[in-house]
């Protein structure tokens, strides 16, 4: 029998080249974090619309404004389909997902297949801008326009998670499907908000809110996912693994 000849230690040079090799956890984990920073990047750029209209026009009760504003709420819809999709790349991926390009071209995939959604929800906003406009004095005005938007905000995230586990994006079927699996698990919505909310908290810290937000959309969308796989929203989700 031959005796076994003991292994070196390895040197802290050599851990050093191991950390900064190209497939080495240092390299990954850039790349994923340059992964979530092109998808929340992605994901602000679809918003400029509705961030020019605050800038240029604000609310003002005129008909104009209110027509501008809600034109400029139409990329939401696609906006927030191809965060889904593209977060969920990310969590199953990680430095391998190539989310930027799945998130365009979900985005553009969403223009063309869920443009019903999005003018349900430009409707549903410039409906809720005049009710406010003409009633906005009443206490209880004001809260049901919160509410009103609270419970649009939760079924543009059902009707987008619903839509990307599906190749059919009929209006009847996708929304009575996300309405089936919010009201069977609405703890889940409500975990939707608790995370848009922590999301908009944490936009508003000092110093660190406006890096924060360079990579919160990505966060939140794998957030979202976690959430929906951990209470079990009973969807069919097959966005795992998307080709």
């Amino acid at each position: 029998m031959t005796a076994q000849t003991p292994s070196k230690p390895v040197s802290a040079l050599g851990r050093l080249r191991g950390l900064a090799a190209l497939e080495g956890p240092l390299a990954t984990t850039v790349l994923t974090v340059f992964q979530y920073f092109l998808v929340s990047v992605s994901f602000w750029g679809c918003l400029v619309p509705a961030f020019a209209f605050l800038a240029l026009v604000g609310w003002q009760p005129t008909h104009v404004a209110l027509w501008l504003g809600a034109l400029s709420l139409l990329p939401v819809v696609p906006a927030v389909y191809a965060l889904l999709r593209s977060s969920r790349r990310l969590l199953a991926e990680r430095e391998e997902a190539r989310a930027g390009r799945v998130f365009w071209t979900s985005f553009a995939q969403a223009c063309r297949a869920l443009a019903w959604a999005a003018l349900a929800v430009g409707v549903l906003a410039l409906l809720l801008a005049y009710d406010v406009t003409l009633f906005g004095a009443s206490d209880a005005m004001l809260l049901f326009a919160v509410g009103a938007a609270v419970v649009v905000l939760v079924l543009v995230i059902g009707v987008c998670a619903v839509a990307a586990t599906r190749s059919e994006h009929k209006p009847i079927d996708v929304t009575t499907a996300a309405v089936k699996a919010i009201a069977r698990r609405p703890h889940v919505a409500l975990s939707w908000l608790l995370l848009v909310g922590l999301g908009i908290g944490a936009m508003t810290l000092p110093l660190v809110g406006s890096v924060l937000a360079m990579f919160l959309p990505a966060l939140l969308g794998v957030g979202i996912h976690i959430c929906n796989d951990a209470l079990r929203l009973p969807l069919n989700d097959e966005t795992r693994k998307i080709p």
